[in-house]
């Protein structure tokens, strides 16, 4: 993953990369039990929770909390040689996110996205301005069709 974030860090001679990795540290929640069969406002629920210990950054109250997601669809790629992750909003309410209007169809985000490990970098700058809901792709019925690669 560190090798991917760096390649799109070039033009700054790697400080940028350097500066979000030293930010990075796995926060693991990795209890077969607990996370069986989690849908994900499960693996929300237990984050809010602390189920396993209180999470990184867990007392900041942002529209910005987030945290990565490597579940089993995501590790079965990585056996495909696909580095991709999840991205998921801590604080998604469904609710908020049904349109008013539905002649343009039904809703279109769902509190995560399915992104690339070298977007990652891009993901940071994109944070500092606009919300994971703005970012991600948008869904067809509630299936992610593409997968985030940044710009």
């Amino acid at each position: 993953m560190a090798d991917e974030i760096k390649v799109h860090d070039a033009e700054n001679d790697g400080q940028e990369s350097e500066h979000l990795l030293s930010l990075f540290r796995l926060d693991l929640r990795s209890d077969p039990d607990i996370l069986k069969d989690a849908d994900m406002d499960r693996v929300r629920q237990l984050y809010r929770e602390a189920v396993g210990g209180a999470p990184m950054h867990a007392e900041e109250q942002t529209c910005f909390r987030l945290f990565l997601l490597a579940d089993e669809e995501v590790l079965a790629g990585v056996a495909g040689s696909e580095f991709q992750i999840k991205c998921v909003q801590v604080d998604y309410e469904a609710a908020d996110y049904v349109p008013k209007n539905t002649r343009m169809g039904g809703q279109r985000y769902f509190g995560w996205m399915k992104m690339t490990t070298r977007s990652l970098l891009e993901l940071w700058h994109l944070l500092q301005v606009q919300e994971l809901q703005t970012i991600a792709p948008p869904t067809i019925g509630g299936m992610h069709s593409t997968v985030w690669n940044g710009y």
